[in-house]
């Protein structure tokens, strides 16, 4: 009798999209698994494995594995998959939930996840800052000019982080117009065409949708990216007109279209195998302060309200004065 396999959800997208409270959120609600959780954060310190620890009261800090200094798709993937396997092992649970970090590109991690004997990638959702897109990249505009799109654009890394998905959440919904959410909708329509499109806000999803929802089929995924498509149409219409204008010419049967394989990169990764891949590649970094005494609340909020626009997301934990 084959031994059943433990499945697996990836949870990626953009720095502050709403991953970590959709994780939250699932765990809280979800009631038939006993779920490991795994985090990935590219600074030193990984305040999420602690919010999630605290959002979804869960006792077991055993069942949160955080990763941190890296990124699962290129420089702690082999960490990845050693800490999967040792969490299945301990046959203590029966469902291993993965978030990225906001760097991540998901197709390398799918690729590395595939190649665990003992588990099955379940479901890869892909989630995305309506809000954000509005404000920063025309409603998602940004995203379809390919051809302005360089390699090392944040541009490039939200277009694959919505292309390689079976399950897209649009959070944030609450933060746009009707209007401005329907040219997201669109943008991603046209990304990803056929993708299953959840909308919400403050990450509320129904268990049913990330957990064991056998939804996941590389080879399907990969071929509805939208980018994918244009080029199957472009052969099309160039082999339409090859016949119109009587161009005849011997085609090799045994030509192989990489573009489906598992072996062929869209947008690759640099993995140049040193800790500063993500920062390299998109130009992001990482900075941690630490203070002993308590901030004064209105000069904090003060200079969060002149926040410099380099500064893509802060995050972790704080103390002020007026708590004390």
């Amino acid at each position: 009798m084959a031994k059943t396999k433990t499945p697996m959800t990836l949870l990626c997208g953009y720095l502050g999209a709403g991953k970590t409270t959709l994780l939250n959120q699932v765990l809280s609600n979800q009631k038939g698994f006993k779920v490991a959780v795994i985090v990935n954060d590219i600074g030193e310190v990984n305040v999420d494995a602690k919010l999630i620890a605290d959002g979804a009261k869960i006792t077991d800090t055993s069942s949160i594995v955080p990763l941190t200094n890296g990124c699962i798709c290129c420089t702690l993937k082999t960490q990845l998959s050693q800490n999967i396997e040792n969490l299945i092992k301990t046959g203590k649970y029966d469902y291993i939930l993965i978030e990225a970090s906001g760097v991540c590109e998901p197709m390398p991690i799918a690729q590395e996840l595939e190649t665990i004997s003992n588990g099955v990638l379940d479901n890869v959702v892909g989630v995305v800052d309506a809000a954000r897109l509005v404000d920063e990249f025309a409603g998602g505009n940004k995203l379809l000019d390919k051809k302005a799109i360089g390699e090392e654009d944040i541009e490039s890394l939200l277009v694959q982080q919505i292309e390689f998905c079976s399950t897209l959440v649009i959070n944030k919904k609450d933060l746009v117009t009707e209007d401005e959410f329907k040219k997201v909708r669109k943008v991603i329509e046209v990304l990803h065409p056929g993708v299953k499109i959840i909308e919400t806000d403050h990450g509320k999803v129904d268990v049913e949708e990330v957990l064991a929802t056998k939804s996941f089929d590389f080879e399907k995924v990969y071929a509805s990216a939208g980018w994918c498509k244009q080029l199957e149409e472009g052969e099309v219409e160039d082999n339409d007109d090859d016949e119109d204008e009587h161009h005849h010419h011997d085609h090799d049967d045994d030509h192989d279209h990489e573009h489906h394989g598992h072996d062929h990169h869209h947008h690759e990764h640099k993995h140049s195998g040193d800790s500063g891949a993500d920062e390299d590649e998109y130009g992001i970094g990482t900075f941690i302060y630490y203070r002993r005494v308590p901030f004064n609340r209105q000069k904090l909020d003060e200079y969060a309200a002149k926040w410099p626009k380099n500064i893509i997301r802060c995050k972790g934990l704080m103390w002020f004065a007026d708590e004390s």
